[in-house]
């Protein structure tokens, strides 16, 4: 980011500043407690006002400690909102506790807190500061709520390890070819113990994928009514979307994931080309396309769709990522509604 941007995002920020803090003082009834959460591994810095900075440690007793710290504070759940980055799975101890609590919960994606806090023309960079920059960035309205329920977590889990799991073996059977080569080089045969860790690695996965089954049935039944959309996609979908009335409409989705296109324009003489934000989940972006390539051969529609934008002289990869987004809206109709989809 240039200086200059970074100029006008602290001008952009103070102007809220001021604004927010005018509209508290004529409307006191509808003040709201604004905390910032910087949190890591073993501990957390909570910033509880504009100058308290206090360090808690990220473990269900220094979350309670936490909690009562609010109480403290006189921090109402309906009049505090609780702003964290999403940290990997340090931040998801802290945000299941004080949302089984009733607290408000943001999970603000990480660039656009590191925006907020590298808007200072200092450039100060500790964990108080950080703290107090996610307070303005909670105060602004950044971040989506946390609503992942344990079932949620647990089927986040699996998918995740599913997909270490899934890398490794690709990575073994590459390995194994090389070792067969060698074998064939030498004329000779070697000791093989890659083999037998194939048979553990896919042995594993099995048990994931049918644990994968048990959480979200319902739902996972009902995504892969989509042409496309698999035991694995569905499954990630459930795990990393969650809840689906969150997202007020398809666009917001489809932002989430990460599918919209970023656009560069400045005056009439800069008009640069768009590129996917790739913000959202690498995970479901993976999963969807390749849930993409599939639909563009047996789903009707969005196989018209694909042979449409070749026609138009789009490139196969390009055709195939406006058939991506076009597969994200069908997602949302289907899970939204409640209702199968029907082919035709």
């Amino acid at each position: 980011m240039s200086r200059i941007s970074q100029r006008s995002l602290a001008s952009r920020i103070l102007s809220f500043s001021s604004s927010f803090s005018l509209f508290i003082h004529l409307n006191p009834r509808r003040a709201m407690h604004c905390i910032g959460i910087d949190m890591s591994k073993a501990s957390f810095h909570a910033a509880l006002n504009d100058s308290s900075v206090e360090v808690f440690a990220n473990t269900p007793e220094g979350i309670e400690q936490f909690m009562g710290a609010l109480r403290t504070c006189e921090c109402a759940p309906e009049e505090t909102t609780i702003g964290v980055e999403a940290t990997g799975v340090y931040h998801l101890l802290f945000s299941r506790i004080l949302t089984t609590d009733g607290w408000k919960v943001m999970v603000i994606n990480p660039m656009l807190s590191h925006r907020v806090i590298n808007s200072s023309l200092r450039r100060v960079k500790t964990d108080r500061h950080d703290a107090q920059s996610l307070r303005e960035a909670t105060r602004m309205g950044f971040g989506y709520r946390f609503t992942d329920t344990p079932d949620v977590l647990a089927l986040k889990a699996l998918v995740t390890e599913r997909a270490a799991l899934a890398k490794m073996r690709g990575q073994i059977k590459t390995m194994i070819g090389s070792h067969t080569i060698r074998e064939e080089a030498a004329g000779l045969q070697f000791h093989d113990s890659f083999a037998a860790t194939l048979v553990t690695l896919s042995s594993e996965i099995a048990i994931i994928e049918r644990k994968m089954d048990t959480y979200g049935t319902d739902t996972q039944k009902l995504l892969r009514t989509i042409p496309g959309i698999g035991k694995t996609s569905a499954a990630f979908l459930v795990a990393y979307i969650g809840d689906i009335n969150r997202f007020e409409n398809s666009e917001k989705l489809t932002a989430y994931i990460g599918l919209d296109c970023r656009v560069h324009e400045s005056g009439t003489s800069i008009k640069g080309k768009g590129y996917l934000t790739k913000r959202g989940n690498t995970y479901l972006r993976h999963v969807l396309f390749m849930g993409a390539f599939v639909a563009a051969k047996k789903n009707l529609k969005l196989k018209a769709y694909f042979e449409k934008k070749r026609a138009e002289g789009k490139h196969y990869h390009s055709a195939l990522c406006a058939v991506e987004r076009k597969l994200v809206h069908l997602i949302y109709a289907v899970w939204s509604r409640r209702a199968p989809f029907e082919n035709r």
